[in-house]
């Protein structure tokens, strides 16, 4: 089917998320197009919920540009709090021709936003000068999308992407230049890229080309983006379709959103050891603006990997979910919380809400051992420096 691009003006273009997600860091979110060309089978956007935006029949062939996108970028984040914006979308052909991407990071440069990038495409690279000033100025992390090193994979699922061996590539452009850097592992295929040999192959690989962080997420299946991925399945493997079906209890009308819980902790605890040995960090770390919440922040950022540490063992869920609720009344908080402790102790911080006594009692803990100064502008991950190693 013939690409074709279809030009509007949006009134909107920046979502402001209710909460900041403690995967990615983001409260912010803006992108110039709708649709991709890629078009991978896997893509959430294919999705049920997002039907009302895009037909996911003509997702890789119908692209909607957001022109304007740039102005309106300034003109909404001049009345916002800067604080992590993930944006920009540099798929191929539209961005070559728009320029929109470059523009917005014009943008987020002059209003000194932080950034998260999370991309598949090597043409990033055109744009390394403004990251490295982005970061000067703020803070940017850039995670490149890899699910597999496997090529046969790779065709059956996302046959139009840009090719592994360009994205590590482009991990390494990265690393030499000074820019953070790590490996978003999404999604991991069941049966397929889920076995301990496959994610330490992928893991190394992405801290030879520089990669400090990886961040792994299950495959999800909702409406006509799970279709299309068991019908990739199918001409793949389709021995495998009864397992997934199994594994999504898939055998009515629609599969459940995620696998069990317990394949999700498996597979993070699976991650996070190969990362431990390899040298790399399974979380993404948080960016601390310097000022009177940075301390907040700093602990809030515990709080939630207590939460994501809780889902691994396979705590109950309420556990976990207490941990972020704490976490977010941090986020939320006017007033330096180590003050509150220091003037009305843990039953100051139990007056907090979500505050239990156990998270209380831990909160105390953790600013007793933290009494260090506010962060300064410069405070970021070190880049992982990429080793020389041939690519796949």
């Amino acid at each position: 089917m013939e690409l074709r691009f279809e030009a509007y003006r949006p009134r909107r273009l920046v979502n402001v998320h209710r909460r900041v997600d403690p995967w990615f860091w983001d409260r912010y979110s803006a992108f110039p197009y709708i649709g991709c060309r890629s078009g991978c089978t896997f893509c959430y956007l294919r999705g049920s919920r997002y039907a009302r935006f895009i037909d996911p029949d003509r997702f890789d062939t119908h692209i909607r540009v957001k022109l304007g996108a740039p102005e309106l970028l300034k003109k909404e984040l001049s009345r916002l709090e800067p604080d992590v914006i993930h944006a920009g979308d540099w798929q191929q052909p539209a961005e070559s021709r728009y320029r929109l991407s470059r523009k917005m990071l014009e943008v987020v440069l002059e209003l000194g936003f932080p950034l998260l990038i999370i991309e598949r495409s090597p043409l990033l690279t055109r744009d390394l000068d403004l990251l490295v000033e982005i970061r000067r100025r703020s803070w940017v992390f850039v995670l490149i999308s890899i699910s597999s090193l496997d090529p046969a994979l790779k065709r059956a699922f996302e046959p139009k992407s840009p090719g592994l061996s360009r994205r590590l590539a482009l991990m390494e452009a990265l690393a030499e230049k000074g820019i953070p850097v790590g490996l978003a592992l999404m999604p991991v295929f069941p049966y397929l890229s889920d076995d301990p040999a496959s994610l330490a192959a992928l893991i190394r690989a992405a801290r030879d080309h520089g990669a400090s962080v990886v961040l792994a997420g299950t495959l999800t299946m909702d409406g006509p983006q799970a279709v299309r991925t068991l019908e990739a399945l199918r001409q793949y493997r389709p021995d495998l379709e009864e397992r997934w079906r199994d594994l999504y209890r898939w055998h009515g009308a629609r599969p459940a959103y995620a696998p069990p819980r317990g394949y999700a902790a498996r597979l993070g605890r699976q991650v996070w050891e190969i990362a431990e040995r390899e040298g790399l960090k399974d979380r993404l770390p948080r960016y601390v603006p310097p000022g009177p919440k940075a301390r907040n922040r700093k602990l809030a950022e515990y709080l939630h990997l207590k939460a994501y540490r809780l889902d691994l063992e396979e705590a109950p869920g309420f556990r976990a979910q207490a941990y972020h609720r704490a976490a977010w009344t941090l986020d939320d908080l006017e007033r330096d919380v180590a003050a509150i402790h220091r003037e009305k102790g843990e039953a100051g911080l139990m007056a907090l809400p979500g505050f239990g006594p156990a998270i209380a009692a831990e909160a105390a803990r953790w600013l007793k051992a933290h009494r260090w100064a506010p962060p300064t502008q410069s405070s970021q991950v070190s880049p992982r420096p990429a080793k020389k190693a041939s690519s796949p």
